[in-house]
This record gives C-alpha cells, sequence and structure tokens, in this order.
C-alpha cells in the first residue's frame, strides 16, 4: 500500500484538479527558472560568482567576501541550480533538491542582506525558500514525475529512505 504524501492530504482538502495543475505548473517553472539560471552563467564566458560575492552586504560579509573568486564555490553554485532546475522539472528527487533549494536561497539573501530587506524582510529569495519549503513537504514529484514512477515500486514502498527521498 502505497504511503500517503502531504500533499496527497491538502490535495484532498482542495479542487485536486485545480491544486494538481497548479503544483505542476509552479514546479516546472521554478525548474526552467533555476535550469536557465544555470545555463546563462555556464553559456557566458568566464562566469565568476565573484562579483556577486565581493558585494556583499549584512552580517555575515566577510565570510561572503572571502568566497569571492573560490572556483569550488562558483561550480557549486552553477551545478547546483542546474541540478535543482533538472530535478523539479523532471519530478525527480524533488524533496532533496528543495531543499538544496531552500539553502541556497538563504545564502544569496543573507550574502546582499541589506539590499535584500532595504524595502521589508520578503524579497524574491524568501519566496522561492518558501515555494522550496512547501515542495520539500512531499509528493510533488508524484504529480507527472519520475519520483511517483520510484515510489510506487512494490519492492520500494516499504523503505523509509526511498520514502523520503521520492516521497
Amino acid at each position: 500500500m502505497p504511503h500517503t504524501t502531504p500533499f496527497d492530504q491538502f490535495a484532498a482538502v482542495t479542487a485536486r484538479g485545480w491544486f494538481s495543475g497548479a503544483a505542476f505548473v509552479l514546479r516546472l517553472a521554478l525548474g526552467f527558472l533555476f535550469f536557465h539560471s544555470a545555463w546563462a552563467k555556464f553559456s557566458a564566458d568566464a562566469w565568476s560568482a565573484a562579483g556577486y560575492l565581493s558585494l556583499a552586504t549584512g552580517p555575515l560579509t566577510g565570510w561572503f567576501q572571502s568566497l569571492a573568486g573560490n572556483p569550488i564555490v562558483d561550480a557549486l553554485n552553477l551545478y547546483g541550480q542546474a541540478a535543482i532546475g533538472l530535478a523539479l522539472i523532471f519530478g525527480c528527487l524533488v524533496r532533496p533538491a528543495s531543499i538544496g533549494g531552500v539553502f541556497l536561497m538563504v545564502l544569496y539573501y543573507l550574502a546582499h542582506f541589506e539590499q535584500n530587506t532595504a524595502y521589508g524582510l520578503v524579497d524574491q529569495h524568501v519566496v522561492y525558500a518558501l515555494v522550496f519549503l512547501f515542495f520539500a513537504s512531499g509528493g510533488f514529484g508524484h504529480l507527472w514525475g519520475i519520483d511517483g514512477l520510484i515510489a510506487r515500486q512494490p519492492s520500494l514502498q516499504r523503505k523509509r529512505w526511498v520514502n523520503w527521498l521520492f516521497g
């Protein structure tokens, strides 16, 4: 018997067709946004996060500025965005990708804290982080995604790690 995900519970008390469609479109939109951002960085000549990090503001300025120009940070940013985008597009490993997305958005928010809070505490990074948190609650990859195909395999249904990764 397949386990019930938070997505299933929420969808049960809403207009399921509308909710499912909206959740799928939201997952795709955020996935394409992140993949496009990674592709733009990959396509740019000698892209680096150094410019963004060297202009960091707020309480963690020194730490962010110390990361500027580090090729490992550049690679983690570029490939992390690509992996998050592809995971959301294909609905595969949505929960781990979403947790990574929350982490990335919190870092982006804190790196430019003064600019991001100039007009209030909520900016696009906070909104994206909340959407990722919503996706991490579970079940969003089951909606026309690979997570659902994997989680429905009878031999894997009772495995906790499968339920966590693909739930």
